[in-house]
Parts: C-alpha cells; structure tokens; sequence
C-alpha cells in the first residue's frame, strides 16, 4: 500500500502479520498535540511504517519519520524552521506484562488488538524527535561587545558581598 495518504487507524497485529508496509504523508495540522508545541502548523510529514515480525517472531512496527517544522528561536524569539529526521522500532504489545517481556532494543506500543490510530504513534515519535531548544546558527540580534581595555561604570558589574545564611551553622559546629 504506497499512496499518498495513510489511513487513519489500522489493526496492527494483523498487519504484522502481512508484513505491511505503508507510505504516505501526514500534514501537521492533523497534529493538534505537536501543533501545540511549535510556532506554526504548516508542514508535511513524509511517513513510511513497515509491520513486521523479528527473528523472535515478536510483531514490531519500524518507522522513519521526515519533516520540517517551525520553531521559536530560544535566541532572538523569531520563527526558527528545523528539520526533523527520526527511526524507530516498537514493539507491539497487548499488555503491561508482554510490555516487560520486550527485548531492550524495542520501545513498547501498547495497542487495541483491532485498532491503532496511525497519526498518535506519528504524532508521538515527532514529540519525542524534538530539539530541546530551537534556535538560529547566527540571529539578527546576536552582538558581540568589543574589548578596548576600557572599563566603563555601566559595564562592571557591582559585587555585592552578602553574609552567608548557614554561618550560624558552622559556628554551631565548631562549639561541639
């Protein structure tokens, strides 16, 4: 199934067990929870999910997620566009216990036996394929303060000495 829009829920045993793969996109707009955190919601996620089962016949679902999304710029607070690339293997798991019984090399996906809604297991890898922070190489507003040797008043910082709040403590201390 290679088209360009993915269905909206599928039964993910079932397609495990077919070894299905599906291709498409994804715009970030149907991503109200990834929309959330961005500065925008323009955007098209180029997805492509392989069901499958592993050598140790556990049904996984493998994953490769592109897309571009704006961001605030931590810097200069501007529009920030990032490119997110991201891979993934779960494994699909009917319960808490199978969950435990994963090989550490896969993240569990919890599911309905029936139906797994493809855009929250999209919309979540996305979350968690986010930069920390987003800013620019280089912003408008960044400056650097040249050194001439001179110290101005306005540059120096005062330094005030402040009495340290636990020295009540040492002086208990030392009594002993």
């Amino acid at each position: 199934m290679s088209d360009h829009s993915l269905p909206k829920t599928v039964d993910p045993l079932k397609y495990a067990d077919q070894n299905r793969v599906l291709e498409g996109q994804v715009e970030v707009l149907q991503l109200p929870r990834l929309v959330e955190v961005l500065a925008g919601d323009r955007g098209t996620v180029q997805v492509r999910l392989e069901f499958d089962r592993d050598e140790q016949r556990i049904r996984v679902l493998k994953g490769q997620l592109d897309t571009q999304v704006d961001m605030t710029c931590e810097r200069c607070l501007e529009l920030v566009s990032k490119t997110i690339h991201t891979e993934f293997e779960l494994g699909i798991v009917l319960t808490d216990e199978d969950a435990k019984q994963l090989p550490g090399r896969y993240e569990p996906l919890l599911v309905d036996p029936e139906t797994l809604d493809l855009r929250d297991v999209i919309e979540e890898e996305l979350i968690l394929s986010l930069p920390m922070f987003a800013y620019h190489e280089s912003c408008a507003g960044d400056y650097k303060q040249e050194d001439n040797g001179k110290a101005d008043e306005s540059d120096s910082e005062q330094v005030i000495e402040r009495k340290n709040p636990f020295s009540v403590l040492s002086d208990l201390k030392l009594k002993k």
